[in-house]
């Protein structure tokens, strides 16, 4: 698996000119093999967390990256008030093949407002990624599934990563272009942080 994107690096995102324009970033995880028969009991009983629970979310700024929402699976949160950003609904431990958790951007006709959208993946129970089964992080074409950037996280020493930032690049020919910049960042901050704040510093 290797990056198409250089790490650091801003280029247009080229998506397929069809239907809505959709782009998507998906989050994937198996779920945890190695659980103790203790851990396993101490599970039943609600005092540890026996799997391993990640979370995808973005954040979404106006072009003077001011915080707009943020879209993720918390209730309320799915989807932006024109639902052309839309998350695909919460998975606790890794089930299933493929990505876990989807977050949809429909970029043809996208609010004008939007300017920039920056998305991070956590985790939710007390764990790094290094101790998560096979996490990994793209983000794709929603109509022909291209990948343009598909990494591993799983030397990560922290529970919070920032993949990418979107940023809009519209022009009188294509007024729904659009730019990705690969930030690649494994964040040392606690889960109650002010991530508006903190994601707005990627935008470039």
């Amino acid at each position: 698996m290797s990056p198409r994107i250089p790490k650091g690096q801003t280029v247009p995102l080229n998506v397929t000119q069809k239907s809505s324009h959709r782009v998507f970033v998906g989050l994937g995880w198996d779920p945890n093999e190695e659980i103790s028969i203790k851990d396993r009991a101490l599970g039943a009983l609600g005092f540890k967390d026996t799997h391993h629970d990640l979370d995808l979310s973005c954040y979404i700024y106006d072009q003077n990256r001011r915080y707009i929402t943020h879209i993720s699976h918390e209730a309320g949160r799915e989807a932006d008030q024109t639902g052309k950003i839309y998350h695909s609904g919460d998975n606790v431990e890794g089930v299933g093949d493929g990505d876990d958790e989807q977050i949809s951007i429909e970029l043809k006709g996208l609010d004008p407002v939007i300017d920039a959208i920056v998305f991070k993946a956590s985790i939710k129970t007390d764990n790094v990624f290094r101790d998560v089964n096979d996490p990994e992080i793209r983000i794709a074409d929603g109509y022909s599934d291209h990948t343009f950037l598909h990494l591993p996280l799983d030397e990560g020493d922290t529970s919070v990563f920032v993949f990418i930032c979107l940023k809009r690049a519209a022009s009188d020919d294509n007024p729904d272009a659009w730019t990705i910049r690969h930030v690649g960042e494994f964040v040392n901050k606690s889960k109650d942080s002010d991530w508006p704040e903190i994601l707005k510093g990627y935008i470039v």
